[in-house]
């Protein structure tokens, strides 16, 4: 009977959290349409290097968002649906972290070539990195969790 209860209540807040990534998603959509209008207006007023950088830049990281989000949205979705920690879940939210430490790696890129050639302003940040392995690790405990439930499974 528990058991029951503990799906049930995954896929109710599994259904919340989808939402959230789908929100996610569109916002940051909405976001490099925003930067795409500031870099092309820069352009057309002669901008200089700085605004071209960072609106290009932004572009880029908001991209790299974007795909970190669905591939949350899709985690979240196959729980939705109550397909519960099967492969194919746990890599989508494994590919989730993946990305993200994508993220964390053009993001020290940019504020590295920001700061020494453009001339910015930017802070280093370990905030993603510390995010992005954290959910490597779930994704990483979810899989050999399924791989010991399958190996207890044959054995009784």
């Amino acid at each position: 009977m528990k058991n029951f209860q503990n799906k049930a209540n995954i896929i109710k807040v599994s259904r919340q959290l989808r939402a959230v990534a789908r929100l996610a998603i569109l916002l940051w959509a909405l976001g490099i349409l925003v930067f795409l209008l500031v870099l092309s207006t820069g352009l057309r007023n002669g901008g200089n290097v700085r605004t071209i950088y960072l609106a290009s830049g932004g572009v880029t990281e908001m991209g790299l968002a974007i795909i970190i989000s669905r591939h949350f949205f899709r985690f979240f979705d196959r729980l939705n649906k109550g397909e519960l920690f099967d492969a194919t879940t746990v890599g989508c939210l494994y590919a989730a972290g993946r990305w993200w430490l994508g993220y964390w790696v053009v993001d020290w890129l940019f504020a590295f070539v920001g700061n020494g050639w453009v001339g910015t302003k930017m802070d280093y940040s370990f905030g993603q990195l510390f995010a992005s392995l954290t959910v490597i690790f779930v994704a990483w405990l979810l899989k050999e969790a399924q791989e010991l439930q399958t190996e207890q499974s044959l054995t009784v």
